[in-house]
């Protein structure tokens, strides 16, 4: 079994706030239950993205980003790299289907199809929209 995981729910087990507790208690529970943890190789600059946003707007300390990231590598997720070929034409229909105009989060969406499981995330909108058109994301409350 495995589950994909966002970059919402590795920044909420990074960073504390308010959602740190319902992210760590899905992680524990898929480490228990023996679940894979999966993620595009998007994810890294996903992460880094929000990261330098956090210190940009005060929330973080810079010092504490280096600190993160082997926390990140110790969670042991596979990360899965994209094929322009192979991926693209699939990751252009699922935003097309989202109706978004950035495709990464199609991204987690494609590798869930591909390993026949679900994208799990704190990104409520990204979870109604995808509930709303039948694509496997499933949000973590």
């Amino acid at each position: 079994m495995s589950v994909v995981v966002d970059a919402s729910v590795i920044v909420a087990l990074m960073v504390a706030d308010e959602r740190q507790p319902a992210a760590q208690a899905h992680l524990e529970g898929w480490v228990e239950s023996g679940e894979e943890l999966h993620a595009p190789a998007v994810l890294p600059y996903e992460l880094a993205n929000v990261l330098a946003r956090l210190v940009f707007d005060g929330a973080l300390e810079a010092d504490r980003v280096v600190e993160i990231w082997p926390d990140v590598a110790a969670l042991g997720v596979e990360f899965h790299p994209f094929d322009p070929r192979e991926d693209g034409p699939a990751v252009a229909v699922i935003t097309t289907r989202l109706r978004r105009r950035h495709a990464t989060d199609s991204t987690y969406i494609h590798l869930a199809q591909q390993l026949d499981t679900q994208v799990w995330t704190l990104d409520g909108p990204l979870a109604r929209n995808a509930a709303d058109v039948g694509l496997p994301v499933k949000l973590i409350t």
